[in-house]
């Protein structure tokens, strides 16, 4: 069966076969980043004007960094004992998959706090390092 999608380990990069690796975004990360951001609203924000908090575009450039999801074959994974949200490869493999996990992960509080958009970004413009699709799309913009 051919892929519409694979996936390519960011540690050895070669492809990762079924059962071998996931998708997976560290879940410590993902609250430091949350408390990172909080912090960064109080020491940027300027003073709220009509109840709209401001900030500076010097400021927007100190934005902290969300969590990166990441993808590993189990035997190159860095942080194997991470607390980690993990999406096995082999549940990855088409452009209705991508949907579906986007779809269940936009349930998840904690989302915003990651760079799940960068993945499905690099997906669809065949730029990704982490998912990447066997025939590149076409994009209608």
């Amino acid at each position: 069966m051919a892929h519409e999608l694979i996936a390519i380990c960011d540690e050895c990069k070669h492809t990762i076969a079924d059962g071998e690796g996931s998708l997976w975004v560290d879940m410590a990360e993902v609250n430091q980043h949350a408390i990172n951001v909080r912090a960064w609203e109080q020491l940027e924000a300027k003073p709220a004007t009509n109840r709209l908090q401001t900030y500076s575009f010097s400021s927007l450039l100190s934005y902290p960094d969300p969590a990166p999801w990441r993808v590993h074959h189990a035997a190159c994974d860095p942080a194997p004992n991470a607390n980690a949200y993990a999406i096995e490869v082999h549940r990855c493999r088409s452009w209705a998959d991508l949907v579906v996990w986007t779809s269940h992960l936009m349930g998840k509080a904690w989302l915003a706090h990651t760079d799940w958009g960068k993945v499905l970004e690099g997906a669809g413009e065949s730029l990704g390092r982490r998912i990447v699709p066997t025939v590149p799309p076409t994009l209608h913009r």
